[in-house]
């Protein structure tokens, strides 16, 4: 594989930074508004050089990236490092060189993270952490070291049997593998007392995303579905203290926020947990009429709704996971699949299914299989699409949506 490529030979960035930031960041502070909030955070995806990452690092701060779907990045944020959500380098990112070291036939956010390592777009992370939720990641992460040397790399690996008494033990000699990669990068030693107050500040900010997430919920939705999702994506690029200033001034917003009635049909939005896609595409789902009820983006800020009390820190990080009742590709069993989805229909009655998935997402791919005979069970309407990062034309699924939403609304 060395042979293959060298990075001293590599040409320059495949892509430039377009968005500077302040080192501390406080272009999010001063925005007092959700419309101010949204259109700084779109400016920012639109850059795949991950422009937060980038003004932390000239601030000194030690920057700690975590690819999909869940890693514990309380233990970052305990050690004094900034863990920074890493989704790929989005649409705007040429791939050049990633393919001379992955397969064809593999996700686009694979192929993008590693284009980002090859040509320098992730010389502000001091460690990458890859969870080891397919052979994909598990497959760069072998690959980081030896391609994209000069920072830490870990595998995190989570159990999936959670019913056997070795899952909790396990999952915390796991966390305290991590914390050692971490001080490794820089990190601060590990304490109880610090772990339990940054435990105290995530669990504000899963709170803040849940009210972000019942503003899309209801007859009349306060939030769109891509500004839902932006100000939850910054919750992954941006400290969590800011993070849950800002959604503390939307919560306050919301209060007193109404959308224009319109005519939708109430859907799930399910398979994008790791690669995102869009917000063109996420747009369209609302253009066409479909009220995006719930929806698998974003997991990370959703694996429990706060971490139980009791034992050390580490264990009740580690009892959170295990505990958690979320149910998708990565984490749950087959046997659960028909149950989940439609315990999801039930609870907030959508009368529909949107299968986005990625191409050449395995877990997600096989299931829609398990999903649709549940669905098909009940005779709930669904449709699949497929996306990738790099996804400019949506013709043919606008049409696809057009015709799901007028056969449900005029059914």
């Amino acid at each position: 594989m060395g042979g293959l490529l060298s990075l001293g030979n590599l040409p320059e960035p495949a892509a430039t930074p377009s968005v500077e930031l302040s080192e501390d960041l406080g272009e999010f502070a001063r925005a007092a508004t959700i419309e101010e909030m949204v259109r700084l955070g779109r400016e920012v995806l639109s850059d795949p050089t991950y422009p937060t990452a980038r003004a932390l690092a000239r601030a000194g701060r030690g920057v700690v990236g975590c690819f999909p779907v869940y890693t514990p990045q309380e233990i970052a944020h305990a050690m004094g490092l900034v863990p920074v959500a890493l989704h790929g380098g989005g649409e705007n990112l040429e791939i050049n060189h990633a393919d001379a070291a992955l397969g064809s036939f593999l996700c686009s956010i694979s192929k993008s993270t590693l284009e980002l390592g090859l040509t320098g777009g992730l010389e502000a992370f001091r460690a990458v952490v890859f969870p080891y939720i397919c052979d994909v990641s598990r497959n760069l992460e072998g690959i980081f070291p030896r391609l994209v040397p000069g920072r830490e790399t870990f595998m995190l690996h989570l159990p999936q049997n959670f019913h056997t008494p070795a899952a909790l033990p396990f999952l915390v000699h796991e966390y305290s593998r991590l914390a050692e990669r971490f001080r490794a990068a820089g990190g601060s030693p590990l304490t109880e007392e610090a772990l339990a107050s940054s435990i105290e500040l995530f669990d504000l900010q899963r709170a803040g995303i849940r009210r972000l997430l019942s503003a899309k919920q209801g007859e009349r939705p306060s939030l769109s579905l891509s500004e839902s999702y932006v100000l939850r994506r910054l919750g992954g690029l941006v400290p969590r203290e800011l993070h849950v200033a800002m959604l503390e001034r939307a919560a306050s917003e919301l209060e007193h926020r109404a959308r224009p009635a319109r005519d939708a049909i109430k859907v799930l939005l399910v398979g994008p947990f790791c690669e995102q896609p869009t917000l063109e595409l996420l747009d369209l789902l609302e253009q066409v009429g479909c009220e995006v009820v719930d929806d698998d983006l974003l997991q990370a800020h959703r694996w429990y709704p706060s971490v139980p009390p009791g034992g050390s820190a580490l264990e009740r990080l580690a009892r959170a996971y295990v505990d958690s009742r979320m149910d998708i590709g990565v984490r749950a069993t087959p046997t659960t699949k028909g149950e989940a989805i439609l315990s999801r229909l039930d609870a907030t009655g959508a009368k529909g299914v949107v299968f986005l998935t990625a191409k050449f997402c395995e877990p997600a791919l096989e299931d829609v299989v398990l999903y649709r005979q549940a669905l098909d069970r009940r005779k709930v309407p669904y449709l699949h699409l497929e996306f990738e990062e790099r996804s400019t034309a949506y013709e043919q699924a606008r049409l696809q949506l057009e015709t799901f939403v007028e056969s449900i609304m005029f059914d």
